[in-house]
């Protein structure tokens, strides 16, 4: 996804033919439409015109606002997809086909044995032979929820959450371990106010945001779930999709910068300006990354596209849902 970040105070957004018009203190610039699938805000104090949000939602410019620790305030895309109405009604039931559980086990299988790939990978760049046993330890659990049957799906949320908690303690503690110390890492928090667990938080604001304009995409209805639990405004299927995609979309290229020496900046307990600019770029980045499933090479963003497709005609009752595990 090409996303426009724009950011500072007393900046204007607008079009004029076939461009966004951005314009600052320092002067005024100009993006083709071509070229952006996504603007993102990520301060106060910036204006948009009318007209600019019609074009944006015309052409499926997605415009998302961000608050300060990166979570979608508001996003804004075209209000018809294709194939809505059997899409969500056939997600509506899937709470009580059956369908729903399938789709509860592949998120967790998919999010767990993408953790255990990731543990694989760090392993063998930076040879450090103790994140074996660790990962090892997360594939059992991915592997005990697979096998999970005749549960109800309150009994299946209750057990893979339980799961997923369990792989979480090993997951960061081991990831810890790789990071330098002098980020005060302990393991994730989302309170933390630590560089790695704030600029986590803002990374995964910005997968909400690319998630939810692909189950808008394929017909879904981002606040029907199933591993979370529909909560009043909360858009929980977006929550459950983001669990497939945590880490090669957020964790990994946030591990590997704070490795490399990339520095991000917190103050209050949140990113600064230029900090939230540089984990948008690492997001965007990440999306254009090419990894490997079920014998395809494609990049991440087409991956979310396709799993958010497969689920979709899977609800509908056209495919199975396989969990999406990358090859690390």
């Amino acid at each position: 996804m090409k996303i426009l970040v724009v950011s500072g105070y007393g900046v204007k957004i607008s079009v004029k033919k076939d461009s966004i018009v951005l314009k600052t203190r320092e002067g005024t610039s100009n993006i083709s439409l071509s070229e952006v699938d996504c603007v993102t805000v990520t301060t106060s104090g910036v204006s948009i015109t009318s007209k600019a949000i019609r074009y944006f939602t015309k052409l499926g410019v997605m415009l998302v606002l961000l608050d300060s620790r990166g979570m979608p305030a508001a996003v804004l895309h075209h209000p018809f997809t294709t194939r809505t109405v059997s899409t969500r009604r056939a997600q509506y039931e899937a709470l009580h086909s059956g369908r729903a559980e399938e789709v509860v086990k592949a998120v967790a299988v998919s999010k767990l044995g993408n953790q255990a790939g990731l543990l694989r990978k760090l392993r063998r760049e930076l040879r450090v032979s103790e994140l074996a046993e660790v990962e090892q330890k997360i594939l059992e659990l991915a592997s005990s929820v697979a096998k999970i049957k005749n549960k109800t799906l309150s009994e299946l949320r209750t057990e893979v959450i339980n799961t997923e908690a369990t792989s979480a303690r090993h997951y960061w503690s081991a990831l810890a371990s790789v990071l330098p110390k002098d980020l005060g890492f302990d393991g994730r928090d989302q309170e933390g106010c630590d560089v790695v667990n704030c600029a986590l938080n803002y990374g995964y604001g910005i997968l909400y945001s690319a998630i939810w304009r692909y189950l808008s995409i394929h017909g879904l209805d981002p606040y029907a779930g199933f591993l979370h639990a529909d909560r009043s405004g909360k858009p929980v299927l977006t929550f459950d999709v983001v669990e497939v995609f945590r880490v090669p979309a957020v964790d990994f290229p946030v591990v590997r910068a704070l490795r490399q020496g990339v520095k991000l900046e917190v103050r209050n307990c949140l990113l600064d300006r230029e900090s939230r600019a540089r984990v948008v770029s690492l997001a965007a980045r990440a999306m254009r990354e090419k990894y490997s499933a079920y014998g395809e090479v494609r990049e991440l963003e087409s991956w979310v596209s396709n799993f958010t497709s497969s689920l979709a005609s899977y609800l509908r009752g056209e495919v199975q849902l396989k969990p999406l595990v990358f090859r690390w």
